[in-house]
């Protein structure tokens, strides 16, 4: 289980960008996270990686807090927390299948994985997991070759080579055409439930995030201020959690042009 306390993150200007947050996950569950540009949400997932540092408070999967760890004991939690990139970072020169093996660096070393040299049971895992985002017959093509859907799908057979206890998705679906998201969406939601998998995504579409989550948390300014199930995110919370971003706000409520009275 992750469990967050009190967390507190600021960059170089020391604006904080989290401001003392607070969150519990649970099993099987798809927690989608909302909010405007700027209010936290990608922030919110790089600490929880270690990918930037917090400033202050605790992060703890299964009872472990992660802002302790050093060297060692920080790479072994690491490569149990998946990651999924809006941008896919992928390595376009390899094949699928090696960008997929890639997932299970932190258990084998950079340098067998170096010269390919991974243990059979990876390689037969790495086919199943393609089998089963249903890229099978990619196996030997190159990432370059593919489209944002299909890479985006070798980036979630990937981060669950690692054979993770949480899986992280930065905005998964925000460079892809609306059908090809759904399809992301889709996969994601399964493999939450298949795998008994708890899933922290950013999501700026708010019709996904009420469609295929179990919970969502809406942030803003760096502070949680909903927190709830998806039938519970009325048009006035949306109001909320987007006030003073016009352009956001009328994308997820499908609104004329909010007015402004005259000076």
């Amino acid at each position: 289980m992750l469990k967050i306390t009190d967390l507190k993150k600021s960059y170089g200007n020391g604006e904080m960008v989290l401001k003392g947050l607070n969150l519990e996950t649970d099993q099987r569950r798809l927690t989608a996270i909302i909010g405007s540009s700027g209010a936290g949400k990608s922030t919110l997932l790089r600490c929880i990686n270690r990918l930037v540092p917090a400033n202050s408070g605790r992060i703890e999967l299964d009872g472990v807090n992660i802002l302790d760890l050093h060297g060692r004991a920080l790479q072994d939690t690491r490569r149990q927390i998946g990651m999924i990139f809006q941008a896919y970072n992928l390595v376009d020169r390899l094949t699928v299948m090696e960008n997929v093996l890639s997932g299970r660096l932190g258990y084998v070393g950079m340098l067998r994985g170096i010269f390919r040299r991974f243990p059979q049971e990876d390689v037969d895992r790495a086919y199943a997991l393609l089998k089963r985002v249903g890229l099978e017959r990619y196996v030997n093509k190159r990432c370059d070759e593919l489209s944002g859907g299909e890479r985006q799908r070798v980036g979630c057979a990937r981060a669950l080579m690692q054979n993770p206890r949480i899986l992280l998705a930065d905005e998964p679906t925000a460079s892809l055409d609306p059908k090809t998201s759904e399809r992301i969406m889709e996969l994601i939601a399964r493999i939450t439930d298949e795998l008994e998998l708890p899933v922290l995504i950013n999501l700026h579409n708010v019709p996904q995030a009420r469609t295929y989550a179990d919970r969502v948390l809406g942030l803003r300014h760096g502070v949680m201020i909903f927190d709830g199930n998806p039938d519970e995110l009325t048009d006035d919370w949306l109001e909320r959690i987007y006030a003073g971003h016009e352009d956001d706000l009328k994308e997820q409520l499908k609104v004329a042009p909010l007015e402004q009275d005259d000076e």
